[in-house]
């Protein structure tokens, strides 16, 4: 019954990320995913439900990034470079996930189920500013921690979008290293 939801997830995903939610039915995700509505049902209450579900576990994976940059050792630098890899390798893998995340930031529609991702961002933010203020003890001092980690969130957003438009290989290990060497310059060795 797990694999049933998780095929109704990702059915449900590429559709809403296409369509929108009130573009796309619960009859067209039963199609897509290949299942009955009573399957459906047994696993989402409703497709308000559905869409819920899929939104947590959407941000779930994120919250697992950040739990292993939060718990990681190494330096910032390198802390943060295995974080943003992360999640480039993550938005590669299931880009279905970040289309829809684009549509509802930028083009939400009415009848949406609410989500509070401007709350899930905020948080992001913080861990992020937390491991960057974490930095002080090794020397790597920064002046504003949270503006760093909301410049982080900005690069990494620019990034993703030009990877979906483009479909140039840009989220890449290499990129996020650059990434965070422009954002946390190395500390200056002192003789």
């Amino acid at each position: 019954m797990k694999n049933a939801r998780d095929t109704i997830i990702n059915a449900a995903m590429k559709l809403f990320a296409e369509k929108g939610y009130a573009g796309c039915s619960i009859r067209e995700i039963c199609q897509a995913a290949g299942v009955t509505k009573p399957v459906l049902y047994y696993h989402f209450q409703s497709k308000e439900n559905l869409y819920q579900e899929l939104m947590l576990d959407i941000f779930d994976h994120t919250r697992k990034n950040l739990r292993r940059l939060a718990k990681s050792s190494g330096s910032v630098r390198e802390r943060l470079v295995e974080f943003v890899s992360s999640e480039f390798s993550d938005c590669k893998r299931d880009t279905n996930s970040i289309r829809l995340i684009f549509r509802m930031m930028f083009s939400p529609e009415e009848g949406y189920p609410y989500f509070n991702f401007v709350e899930e961002y905020i948080q992001e933010r913080g861990i992020i500013a937390d491991c960057i203020r974490g930095g002080e003890e090794e020397n790597e001092v920064r002046k504003d921690p949270e503006l760093t980690s909301t410049a982080l969130m900005g690069v990494m957003l620019v990034e993703i979008l030009e990877f979906l438009f483009t479909e140039k290989n840009t989220l890449t290990k290499k990129n996020a290293r650059e990434l965070i060497d422009l954002l946390l310059p190395a500390p200056m060795a002192t003789h």
